[in-house]
């Protein structure tokens, strides 16, 4: 018999698919770093390899689920938080430029219009002497993220939606059945 890849039981063998689950990495993925065929740790996860008594299969498998449950919920968090963050805008953005100062040309000081130097301007960019300028702007609140977030937790507002929606759907079975747009428009505004 084969000696197994990992010991099953072991807290390194948890964490390594702790660790992999909580930045993203799908099953099949997960089952690449641990060096295993994405069959053979879906057939772990769910507690049917064939090669473990009905024991080590039934604990081993609520194992790895616990694992993998636990660190994609405190993943799932953190997005949540991140996108929720930049739904609403304000986050500090910081840049820097650094730009050249311009200065009278050293060869001919502006008089000679067919100067290499300058090309007849007169103005040369001094790049020994550049000025960092740094900006902070806030970001925008994003609509669409936020009408977003509110249709999956606020139930009021899932209400909202889909009384536009099938309106909407309303007005175009109308527009298509020749019901005149303008007289409509006018008596919904009323």
């Amino acid at each position: 018999m084969a000696k197994p890849k990992h010991d099953y039981d072991s807290e390194k063998f948890r964490q390594d698919i702790a660790i992999a689950a909580s930045s993203g990495m799908t099953d099949e993925e997960i089952a690449d770093t641990l060096n295993l065929s994405p069959e053979a740790f879906s057939r772990m996860k769910n507690g049917k390899m064939d090669i473990w008594s009905e024991e080590e299969n039934e604990r081993r498998g609520a194992s790895i689920r616990q694992v993998l449950a636990r660190a994609r919920r405190k993943t799932n968090a953190i997005v949540r938080g991140r996108y929720l963050k930049a739904a609403l805008g304000g986050i500090r953005v910081k840049s820097k430029t650094k730009r050249a100062i311009q200065g009278k040309c050293p060869v001919c000081g502006g008089t000679d219009p067919e100067c290499t130097e300058c090309g007849g301007t007169g103005q040369v960019l001094l790049t020994d002497k550049s000025v960092l300028q740094e900006t902070e702007s806030e970001t925008t609140p994003n609509m669409q993220a936020l009408a977003t977030w509110l249709y999956h937790h606020d139930p009021e507002w899932r209400k909202i939606e889909r009384n536009l929606d099938e309106e909407a759907e309303d007005v175009a079975t109308d527009i298509n059945h020749g019901v005149d747009i303008d007289k409509w428009i006018t008596s919904m505004t009323k």
